[in-house]
Order: C-alpha cells, then sequence, then structure tokens
C-alpha cells in the first residue's frame, strides 16, 4: 500500500513538473544567438555566442538544443554529427530559476556564402525522462563568409597591367574619399578643402590634403559557367574552380580600389535566396569594399543566363573598363565583346583555370 501511494505521489509530481514546464518554464524561456562579428573572411575564426535565459521560477532539470548548421561553420567544441552535408549540433545542459546562462562557441569559417542559424528544436524533461517536452525555438544569427583574397604578388600580372595602363590612360583628379592628410588654412586654399571636424576640434581653420585618384571605372564580369555546354547545377567538388573566379575576382576589384580606381562587380552568377544576378556599379566611396564584398558573400554558384547571352543584357556606363573572368571563349562572346568596344568601353578577357593551379 505504502508502495502505492508513492507510486501516485511521483506520478502526480510528474504531471505537476509537466504542467508547470510546458506553461509556466518554456514559454518563459528565451534563447538568442549572435556572431562576434557581422563578416570574416574565409579560413577566418570567430565566435558564436547563445544566451539562455529562464525568466520562470520553475527550473529546467534538463534542456537539449539541436541545430542544422551549414558545414562550412566548423564548431569546435560542441558534439556534432553530419547529416545530408549540414552540420547537426546538440548540447544538453540545466536552467535554474531565473537564470541567464551565456555560452560561447568558438566557430571556424571554413567556406565563403551567407550563412544563417535560424531556429533550434528543444527538448526538455525531468531526471527520469519520463517527462519530456519538445518545440522549435527560433533564434536567428547571420554571418557573411568574404572569399579569401589573393595577394596582389599572385595576381595575374596581365591583368595588373591592363588595369595599371587603363588608370594612366584616364586624367588624374582629387578624389575625396582619399585624405592623405590635414595641414592649416593658408590664403588662397579653396573653402571646399576645409575640413570642419578638426577645425571645430582644435579652433583652427584645418583643410584636407586628397591623394590624386583616375578617372578610371572598372567593371570586373564573372562567368560563373565552367562549359559553353553546362545546364545543370554543379556537383560541390566542381565547383571549386568558380570559387578560385570568385576569389580572383574579389581580389582584383579591392587591388583597383587601392589604386585609386573606381571598381564594380557583376556575373551571371545568382545571388542567395534571389533569382536575380549581382550588378556593384563602378564607385571609390567608403562603403564599396564592403558592398563589393558582402556581394561576394552571397554570390550562389548557380548561373542565370548564358554568358554569352548575359553580355549581350549589360549596359555599362559610358567610359567604364571591363575586364571579362571566364572559363571559355565562344564565337558569339567575341561578338559581343566586340560591341561592347565599338560603344568605346576597353575590355579585356581573361580565361580561369578549371584545374587547380
Amino acid at each position: 500500500m505504502n508502495i502505492l501511494i508513492f507510486l501516485l505521489i511521483f506520478l502526480l509530481l510528474i504531471l505537476l513538473y509537466r504542467t508547470a514546464l510546458a506553461f509556466l518554464a518554456l514559454p518563459h524561456l528565451t534563447i538568442q544567438r549572435s556572431f562576434s562579428k557581422r563578416a570574416v573572411f574565409e579560413g577566418d575564426s570567430g565566435e558564436m555566442t547563445e544566451i539562455v535565459t529562464n525568466t520562470s521560477i520553475v527550473p529546467i532539470i534538463w534542456i537539449r538544443l539541436e541545430s542544422s548548421i551549414a558545414n562550412a561553420l566548423q564548431f569546435t567544441e560542441q558534439t556534432d554529427l553530419e547529416l545530408n552535408g549540414d552540420r547537426h549540433i546538440q548540447s544538453l545542459f540545466t536552467v535554474l530559476p531565473r537564470q541567464r546562462i551565456i555560452r560561447r562557441y568558438p566557430v571556424q569559417f571554413r567556406r565563403r556564402g551567407a550563412y544563417s542559424v535560424s531556429s533550434s528544436a528543444l527538448t526538455a524533461g525531468d531526471v527520469t525522462g519520463m517527462c519530456r517536452i519538445m518545440k522549435e525555438q527560433a533564434c536567428r544569427a547571420d554571418i557573411l563568409v568574404w572569399p579569401k583574397l589573393i595577394p596582389d604578388r599572385d595576381l595575374p600580372p596581365l591583368l595588373l597591367g591592363s588595369i595599371g595602363q587603363w588608370r594612366l590612360a584616364h586624367p588624374l583628379s582629387e578624389d575625396p574619399f582619399l585624405i592623405r592628410g590635414l595641414r592649416e588654412y593658408q590664403p588662397g586654399d579653396p573653402v571646399r578643402a576645409i575640413h570642419w571636424p578638426t577645425t571645430a576640434k582644435t579652433g583652427r581653420v584645418h583643410i584636407a590634403l586628397h591623394d590624386p585618384s583616375s578617372g578610371t571605372r572598372l567593371l570586373v564580369l564573372l562567368n560563373g559557367q565552367k562549359t559553353e555546354t553546362q545546364w545543370s547545377e554543379l556537383m560541390d567538388y566542381e565547383q571549386e574552380a568558380v570559387e578560385r573566379g570568385i576569389s580572383l575576382a574579389a581580389s582584383l576589384c579591392l587591388y583597383a580600389l587601392r589604386q585609386g580606381c573606381a571598381s564594380g562587380f557583376a556575373s551571371n552568377l545568382k545571388l542567395v535566396d534571389s533569382d536575380t544576378t549581382p550588378f556593384v556599379p563602378p564607385a571609390i566611396s567608403g562603403e564599396q569594399r564592403e558592398r563589393l564584398l558582402d556581394t561576394f558573400a552571397r554570390l550562389k554558384i548557380s548561373f542565370t543566363l548564358r554568358f554569352e547571352t548575359y553580355l549581350k543584357t549589360i549596359t555599362p556606363d559610358p567610359g567604364t573598363d571591363l575586364l571579362l573572368l571566364t572559363f571559355y571563349l565562344t564565337d558569339e562572346m567575341h561578338a559581343a565583346v566586340q560591341s561592347l568596344r565599338r560603344q568605346g568601353h576597353r575590355v579585356h578577357i581573361h580565361l580561369l583555370s578549371q584545374t587547380p593551379s
């Protein structure tokens, strides 16, 4: 009889705890995730912070979080297993009443792309394992992984030479975004050159000295097709060549910016979560570097138009120089290039290698 009463009390306690867990604890449990940086370069390391807060008076004896995260994000301190190309992350811990837990996980960003940790499957229960409640918990965290850049010394000399020749072919002018230094105002200096933040800080009028910039406008065009006959999506192992093309395009755009050239980017590849193609007009503003890198991170290796057709659709501004990065050439592409040249654009074609160099 005593055993029966004990079992009834035990079952009643489990039922009460389950009720408290379902209606008091879990509705007041919040999970927040964030990465230590908005964007990183491929190969860099960083940190993801996870904040678990229980604002109720009910303890959660054990809770398991499970998330499906892209395989390109390598978490080094969590139990995981690989499923369908993604990494299934899980962690188990206890949350006391009114407790806030901050957990930090080292992450290595192994591949270029735009990634999101959007939700977790949450399972909570008691010490016996008889009481289990499952729910989906939203906890979004986004990260952009920029492509790995190629050092200037390893860039193709012919491409650097073309950029240098085009730059010298354009007249030099002062660039308002390339500030070399400051000095005090002298009679005859233009009023528009006054650097107002320094003037206000020091109480004496200062002007900004600008580095010269050429009028070069460079648009890098990347062909996302590996072959003329390609019609389907590329397998993972086939995408490496396109990834190298993306790294080269990003490196050339940033090299041109450092040379004082306005640079931009366009491609027949798609953007993530969109069927549109990227087009970043040539510019040399302070935000252009991150704008370009963000675009490269969001590229999806899936093309929209054949490059021959794509070249006929672009309309660069007058005076824009073009660098075409492509894996192949066809008569139709040559005709499109000649049309661009007749419109007054300088065009340089660089053939990409389909095999590792």
